[in-house]
């Protein structure tokens, strides 16, 4: 993967993968939070955001947190903690070639 050209070109845009949200929202994967706040952010004060939190209530009244990544990062469980809970996650790239 090219990631060093990928970051050039898109330096003013991110895109991140959501799995399990469907285009408009819903379906069965945390939905972004906070994303108004996070493009003001950017645009007034040229703070890109490293990260999204995505958030999910659960049956058992519990809410599952994800971060969601700017690609080419992929959000990474740490091994420890729940699986449930953003903090126990990193964002890494996937390896790059450049």
């Amino acid at each position: 993967m090219r990631c060093g050209r990928h970051r050039k070109r898109h330096a003013h845009r991110r895109r991140s993968a959501r799995e399990g949200v469907a285009h408009c929202g819903g379906g069965s994967g945390p939905q972004p939070q906070g994303l108004f706040d996070a493009v003001v952010d950017w645009v007034e004060n040229d703070q890109a955001p490293d990260e999204i939190l995505a958030s999910r209530p659960l049956a058992n009244g519990e809410v599952r947190t994800r971060p969601l990544c700017p690609y080419p990062a992929v959000a990474e469980w740490t091994g420890a903690g729940s699986t449930d809970d953003a903090a126990n996650f990193v964002c890494t790239r996937a390896d790059c070639d450049d």
